[in-house]
């Protein structure tokens, strides 16, 4: 299938509405020349002039709903002309409707034009509101959410199968792209990730996929927040990307009609370590003897390896029948960019992954996950570290059952020769020699300080209680992985043995749910670490996207409970609710901003 441009787009001041443009010639370093030449900047933080400045200096419409009832239009001259709304302005009606136009060339027109620009955005300070252009050593450069990211490309096969699967419409114009193209099958555009591109008369370099923000949630005529853009791709999709961003290798025009046509599959040019969507190269499928389906996968650009911690998990993409599919597998035998997932055939998912060949391509994100070695316990030194000169630390205790088994496997090699680890696996005919993944533990596990228990279920039945808590007895921490009754029956044996529960990291494999479980919760009161107070309702969402709102900068990568980037501290973490599945371990007095919401009166803590 071939994606031909529809429509193309330019957005000549940040974070204001798009214009249409009939046809462009796409620039290195400008992408479609006025797109995003100028930016309000609100004086959060101070721009550096005449540079590639970050989004959170200016205003935007993660912050400012209200931008997208502005209107805008490029004169042939180059002025920008900047309509306000007639409606919610501190000004005189009279002035509400007089264009505000301004030379991006002429810093006096620029300085008149906040003064205006501010009069019309209520709340804002005119004494920091500014207007900035920027420009680089290669001449004029837009302020674009990504430096180096100069055209975004929206593949609108992908929206509508998104809406599709969500049940809503779904407008292309909530992702602000550049070029929106058709004809490409749905969520096939991240093969693209690391390609050259040939456009028209132009050339593009894919560097990455592009992670969607709140400013998706504002419909595009209303200017009201009204759908939970990111929300809808983390449940549905696994992931927060939509779209591409392609940088100009070589000038041209582009034009409607014309196609995207790859010239080179891979690059060697360097791009973006990301954790986002793209394809990795099959170099083995293989079923095992014991059930299991062995995938062998490598990331052609290294990213996997700039992320890899012992313990973490990828997630792999697949859309079946139309519709996105999503599934977590920890990875294990791990080497640079190369590793392996042990995957259960039960569903559609797993018995398509099942049917990949050797060359295959497959979509993979990560890794992500809390849960690594440096995780499990403040006394544990990191490999290489030379050991303080004390008694011999306590036992960690990993129980994993089934598939679960990789938790092990992907943990042990992270963790330092000198600290004893007791493994347990529950597993079903796992005789020597008849089991390829316990056989690997079985490997892994052979060494001073190391020992382990294989329970035969196929003979023995499931431990008692007794039997986890004598397991458990004496551990420093324990990790367990498996299925939900029994990673609730370890923590309930771990509680009788007197482990605290801080010291309990679970890992519990389950499937992807949606997320939109807020209405049963009531209004609340989020305090931050300034003093200043939120009121929370559900139509806030997640408590990450509740600060978002809020002009608050929280760090994050997956928004759906796995890799624990969000964890911000809090008074009380039962002062929160779950309200989607949480795989990443936030660590004592933390919670995951994007997978809770508020209860009551729940207060942030300062990081520092």
């Amino acid at each position: 299938m071939t994606a031909r441009i529809v429509s193309l787009h330019r957005y000549p001041v940040k974070g204001f509405p798009a214009e249409g443009v009939a046809r462009a010639r796409l620039e290195p370093g400008a992408g479609i020349p006025g797109d995003r030449v100028l930016a309000v900047s609100d004086g959060t933080a101070a721009p550096v002039p005449d540079r590639w400045n970050r989004w959170s200096h200016f205003f935007a419409l993660k912050k400012r709903p209200d931008l997208a009832a502005w209107s805008v239009r490029t004169d042939p001259d180059g002025t920008i002309v900047l309509v306000p709304p007639a409606a919610g302005v501190r000004s005189p009606a009279a002035e509400a409707a007089a264009p505000i136009r301004i030379d991006p060339a002429d810093p006096s027109s620029r300085s008149a034009a906040a003064s205006r620009i501010a009069a019309h955005l209520p709340g804002a300070d005119p004494s920091v509101v500014d207007v900035l252009t920027a420009s680089s050593a290669a001449g004029p450069q837009g302020m674009f959410d990504s430096e180096h990211g100069h055209v975004s490309l929206i593949f609108l096969d992908t929206v509508r199968a998104l809406a599709r699967a969500d049940g809503r419409d779904l407008d292309p114009a909530r992702f602000r792209g550049n070029l929106l193209l058709q004809g490409l099958a749905p969520f096939a555009e991240s093969d693209l990730v690391g390609a050259i591109m040939r456009v028209g008369d132009a050339r593009l370099l894919i560097r990455q996929t592009i992670e969607r923000c709140t400013a998706t949630t504002v419909h595009p005529d209303s200017a009201v927040r009204d759908l939970n853009v990111p929300r809808i791709l983390a449940t549905r999709c696994g992931h927060i990307h939509c779209g591409l961003y392609g940088e100009v290798l070589t000038p041209g025009e582009v034009r409607p009609g014309d196609a995207l046509v790859v010239e080179q599959r891979t690059t060697d040019r360097p791009l973006p370590a990301g954790t986002g969507p793209r394809s990795l190269r099959v170099l083995e499928s293989s079923p095992l003897d014991d059930g299991r389906h062995h995938l062998r996968l490598a990331d052609p650009y290294g990213w996997f390896a700039e992320h890899w911690r012992a313990g973490r998990h990828v997630r792999v993409h697949l859309t079946l029948d139309g519709d996105p599919h999503w599934r977590s597998y920890t990875a294990v035998l791990v080497r640079d960019s190369e590793f392996s997932l042990l995957v259960r055939p039960r569903g559609p998912v797993s018995r398509a992954l099942t049917r990949l060949r050797a060359g295959d391509r497959l979509t993979v994100s990560g890794p992500f996950g809390g849960l690594t070695p440096d995780s499990l316990t403040p006394d544990i030194p990191t490999p290489g570290t030379p050991a303080p000169e004390t008694p011999a630390p306590d036992p960690l205790v990993i129980l994993t059952a089934g598939v679960g088994v990789t938790t092990a496997l992907s943990l042990l090699p992270g963790l330092p020769a000198d600290q004893p680890v007791s493994l347990v696996h529950l597993d079903r005919n796992a005789d020597p020699g008849t089991s390829t993944s316990v056989d690997a533990l079985r490997a892994l596990a052979q060494g001073p300080g190391r020992d382990l228990l294989v329970w035969d279920t196929g003979s023995r039945g499931r431990p008692g209680p007794g039997d986890l808590q004598e397991w458990v007895t004496g551990a420093s921490a324990a990790v367990v992985c498996g299925g939900a009754d029994f990673v609730q029956a370890v923590a309930e044996a771990c509680t009788a043995a007197g482990l605290p529960a801080t010291r309990v990291h679970r890992e519990a494999f389950a499937s992807p749910q949606d997320a939109a479980r807020l209405t049963d919760f009531s209004p609340a009161t989020v305090v931050r670490p300034d003093g200043s107070r939120l009121r929370w309702t559900p139509e806030s969402g997640t408590l990450l996207e509740a600060l978002e709102a809020d002009g608050a900068q929280v760090t994050y990568s997956c928004r759906a409970g796995s890799c624990g980037t969000c964890a911000i501290r809090v008074d009380d973490p039962q002062a929160s609710a779950a309200v989607q599945d949480e795989t990443a371990q936030p660590g004592p007095g933390r919670i995951l901003a994007c997978a809770r919401v508020p209860v009551g009166s729940l207060t942030v803590l300062s990081e520092d």
